[in-house]
């Protein structure tokens, strides 16, 4: 995990995660930033259902996955690929990175 944060959490959490995601997050990043243009981070949302956390954590998945393919396209759905690839690799490691992101999240009410 990068030890040294150069974005202080105060400043929000898609500045946060864009400076703070260690080089083997890089996708998980590019694929929560890019979720930003959805008004639910849909795409987020089902990565995180698609590697338990939701289910772990909540008990239930947090994104619709009712019609998946009318609100993700190809971009969504190769940042999606690639953030799942990154998670198969470092798990754990992984899981730490988006742990912090969703406590910076919670703290800004996103």
């Amino acid at each position: 995990m990068n030890t040294e944060t150069k974005t202080p959490k105060s400043v929000g959490s898609l500045a946060w995660s864009a400076d703070s995601a260690p080089t083997y997050c890089e996708a998980i990043e590019s694929l929560y930033s890019w979720s930003s243009n959805y008004q639910d981070f849909r795409p987020f949302r089902m990565f995180l259902d698609l590697v338990g956390h939701s289910a772990e954590n909540l008990g239930e998945p947090l994104a619709d996955w009712k019609n998946p393919s009318e609100s993700m396209g190809y971009v969504e759905l190769g940042k999606l690929g690639e953030a799942l690839a990154e998670w198969s690799n470092r798990p754990e490691s992984c899981e730490t990175f988006v742990l912090e992101l969703l406590e910076v999240e919670s703290e800004f009410g996103l």
